[in-house]
């Protein structure tokens, strides 16, 4: 068994999957520093999926989405897990400051 370390938070934000010819929009659900779980909508299936897939994410407090290099973890259903691959240090600051409101949003509301 695996153990889950690091924050991890429940969200609700538009995210776009390029997989080099077409674009698939969904929700992210979960984030976490390492990792995303995505509502795309519609059943997944895996075996017709790229490797790795170019995710654009729009936080909610950004203006400019984030970008990342993803590949596919595990899916069920619509939902579909990513483990990040390559993001800049700017982006990965800017997904942490928003685990962290995301955070203090659920304490307050507590």
């Amino acid at each position: 068994m695996k153990r889950r370390v690091g924050l991890r938070g429940r969200t609700d934000f538009k995210v776009i999957a390029h997989d080099g010819i077409l674009a698939s929009h969904g929700r992210g659900i979960e984030v976490s520093p390492i990792g995303i779980v995505v509502d795309r909508g519609h059943p997944v299936r895996a075996r017709h999926e790229r490797v790795v897939l170019r995710l654009e994410i729009q936080l909610p407090e950004r203006s400019r989405p984030i970008h990342a290099i993803a590949r596919p973890i595990w899916s069920r259903g619509t939902h579909q897990a990513f483990r990040f691959v390559r993001m800049s240090d700017a982006d990965r600051l800017s997904l942490a400051e928003h685990l962290d409101l995301v955070h203090l949003r659920g304490a307050l509301c507590a």
